[in-house]
């Protein structure tokens, strides 16, 4: 009785070493960039482990907002950020619920389809949808970025969504139907309440990647007052390679969106990625 009772306490102490281990792995990018974000140069360079000695460089924060335009950049990534993800949740809920509750002819043929689409490196699709957003004038515009990573991530999200939505009791939806709820009443009143964990995950997630996105704002936004964090952060590591820790300020407040977002919708995560997993 003893033997089986020390086994699952021995367990939770592996679990809980090795948890702790990933932490400090995940956290410690983040603890290095604050710290050496705070020190002058020579500073970095003679001790770059070490805590910053007095007094810290809040100077390399502040160059970054004033002469960087730092927080144009956050403007310009967040209005592409929201604006895809307005898309992403329209376009997702309403098809994903098309998909997963109402029979019509081609519904299985048309979602394979659609999730095909997976299988297509975006590299591929990039000159063609290049050439053709530049004769349509989409090219240094918000709307083309926006457009481009509407269909680079529509699949996923149809996917996702998907495999919530089938998860939703018929019943809950013939009695909202029974109740005189019509087509976007039951979407907004029922679907939208019930799977909101897909919908979060989706914020969180796409919200993220779009902030940390490089390949596509650097191809289609060439004007240097529309450039989206990334971008500027790729220009000035090349630009400041002498000055590691004006780099990591930039690093660092480039980070905090993403971060809050996390902060914020992270009880969602694990919710959203097992919805529609078990009946």
């Amino acid at each position: 009785m003893k033997k089986s009772q020390a086994a699952p306490s021995a367990g939770k102490a592996v679990i809980f070493v090795v948890q702790c281990f990933l932490g400090a792995t995940f956290l410690y990018p983040l603890y290095y960039m604050m710290i050496n974000s705070l020190k002058t140069r020579p500073g970095y360079y003679t001790n770059p482990f070490g805590l910053p000695p007095a007094p810290l460089q809040w100077v390399n924060f502040s160059a970054m907002v004033s002469q960087f335009k730092i927080l144009l950049l956050f403007r310009n990534t967040f209005i592409i950020c929201a604006g895809t993800l307005v898309f992403l949740i329209i376009l997702g809920v309403t098809g994903s619920y098309a998909f997963a509750k109402l029979r019509f002819r081609w519904t299985q043929p048309v979602y394979l389809a659609i999730i095909s689409t997976l299988f297509i490196p975006a590299q591929v699709t990039m000159i063609p949808m290049y050439v053709l957003f530049a004769k349509v004038n989409l090219v240094n515009s918000y709307v083309g970025v926006i457009l481009a990573y509407t269909a680079q991530f529509i699949p996923e999200v149809v996917m996702l969504m998907t495999a919530n939505f089938r998860a939703i009791p018929n019943e809950m939806l013939e009695a909202a139907e029974i109740d005189g709820c019509r087509y976007w009443q039951v979407l907004r009143n029922v679907v939208v309440p019930t799977g909101r964990t897909a919908v979060f995950l989706t914020i969180i997630f796409y919200f993220i990647v779009m902030w940390n996105d490089l390949f596509i704002p650097m191809i289609l936004l060439q004007k240097m007052d529309m450039r989206t964090v990334t971008v500027a952060l790729a220009t000035l590591i090349a630009r400041y390679t002498g000055d590691p820790p004006y780099q990591f300020a930039g690093l660092l407040l480039s980070a905090i969106p993403a971060l809050l977002v996390y902060i914020v919708f992270q009880q969602y995560i694990v919710k959203g990625l097992t919805a529609g997993a078990i009946k």
